[in-house]
């Protein structure tokens, strides 16, 4: 009974997991991350948030997934480190150590936000075959 049940939500998980991956190619594929990443980098370099350790595409990416999936801070840093599909999304690799503290996701945030750039980020993100979550 337990091995049936375990195997059921391994079974759920992974069919989740391959559908946000082909969900996150499909986003892959519909945005110009390069244009945003040119647009915020030279703010995001003079800033120094957490050091710089963690590229400006995938803070880009990471404050997508954030809006995408309602998460806070916190809640997209600990699904970095959970879910192998949101950490290939979002370009980090486990095996360099850098995924971003929850500081550094807000810091990032708030370097959007002052500099005027979240109205451009989140129209390019709002594209229709992104409406169903």
């Amino acid at each position: 009974m337990l091995r049936s049940t375990i195997m059921s939500h391994m079974s759920e998980a992974l069919t989740e997991s391959k559908y946000r991956f082909k969900q996150l190619q499909d986003i892959e594929a519909e945005i110009n991350w390069d244009k945003l990443s040119t647009l915020v980098e030279p703010h995001y370099l003079a800033s120094s948030i957490g050091r710089n350790l963690v590229s400006v595409d995938s803070m880009i990416r990471i404050y997508f997934l954030q809006l995408r999936y309602s998460m806070s801070a916190s809640g997209v840093e600990e699904a970095l480190f959970q879910i192998e599909v949101l950490r290939e999304f979002a370009k980090i690799n486990m095996e360099s150590g850098v995924i971003p503290h929850e500081s550094c996701i807000d810091l990032f945030k708030q370097l959007i936000i002052e500099q005027g750039f979240e109205g451009e980020l989140e129209s390019t993100f709002e594209l229709e075959s992104m409406v169903a979550v």
